[in-house]
């Protein structure tokens, strides 16, 4: 796994908005307002992954591609050997690469807008993808982590979304059966791994929030205590922000353009607002 710092300076000609984006459209300055010759700096890192994915069997970046979207920008990017947390999950974690549209038109997986929290700390790389579950990360995801996989590493683990589809993946069965087994995997060479509760849908039930996924949140939770590791417990915190925020809770998910609204995958507000909070966590 190779690792880089990257340090950003950007001045702003203009009064502007300023996004900068690394390889999948990983996030490191996102809705930045600069006034007419201001000046931001920034150091940030970036990994170069090498995944097997079920869907995009060649998920692998070649280079470290920046983007930036306004102001005169200075980079510096320099190969650094860095710790790396790696993300395993569904498409509420991925990275999720559509530029188009807006802000609310977009999906955006929480594990894409790590790198803007984390600084130069830590690199990331998403090993995350659409469709997924427990089982589908064994056998496929899991594997070239553990390839690369250092003592000093962390893997952030969320599933639940699609495991919830399948008979064999009951949330005290084979749900917390795979989680254990990724869990001691990890172990095994040294890193951390972390524990997390699947992010809510904001589908309501009566009136009320559903509870369509507490048993896999309560099943996170008990292992994650049994066997001594980090929680960080997305379901309640996103539960608790859904009901606090009201209608508003739905400014943080997909508005797909002339469709419904899209209640389980978070837009970039969304993915911006639940991945702040795994860095607070962290």
């Amino acid at each position: 796994m190779k690792t880089f710092r990257i340090e950003l300076k950007i001045c702003a000609e203009s009064d502007m908005t300023v996004d900068a984006f690394v390889n999948h459209r990983r996030f490191l300055v996102n809705g930045l307002k600069l006034k007419a010759g201001e000046t931001f700096a920034g150091a940030f890192a970036a990994a170069l992954g090498e995944a097997d994915f079920q869907k995009q069997p060649c998920y692998r970046d070649e280079k470290v591609n920046l983007n930036v979207t306004g102001g005169e920008v200075e980079a510096k990017i320099e190969e650094a050997e860095l710790p790396v947390i790696y993300c395993l999950g569904d498409s509420t974690v991925c990275d999720q690469t559509y530029a188009g549209g807006g802000s609310m038109e977009r999906c955006c997986g929480w594990g894409q807008t790590l790198p803007m929290y984390l600084g130069s700390g830590f690199a990331v790389s998403n090993h995350a993808e659409q469709g997924t579950h427990t089982g589908d990360c064994l056998s496929c995801h899991l594997p070239p982590v553990l390839r690369q996989l250092r003592p000093d590493d962390k893997v952030l683990v969320q599933f639940g979304h699609n495991d919830q589809k399948q008979d064999r993946l009951r949330p005290f069965g084979g749900y917390k059966d795979n989680l254990r087994k990724i869990a001691e995997l990890v172990g095994e060479k040294g890193a951390e791994c972390v524990l997390c509760t699947p992010i809510n849908r904001l589908i309501y039930v009566d009136g009320e929030l559903n509870t369509y996924l507490d048993d896999y949140a309560a099943a996170v939770r008990e292992l994650a205590a049994e066997l001594g590791l980090r929680c960080i417990d997305l379901y309640t915190f996103t539960t608790r922000t859904f009901r606090e925020l009201g209608e508003e809770a739905e400014n943080l998910f997909y508005h797909p353009p002339g469709g419904p609204l899209d209640r389980t995958h978070p837009n970039d507000l969304g993915g911006k607002l639940i991945g702040a909070e795994v860095a607070r966590e962290l």
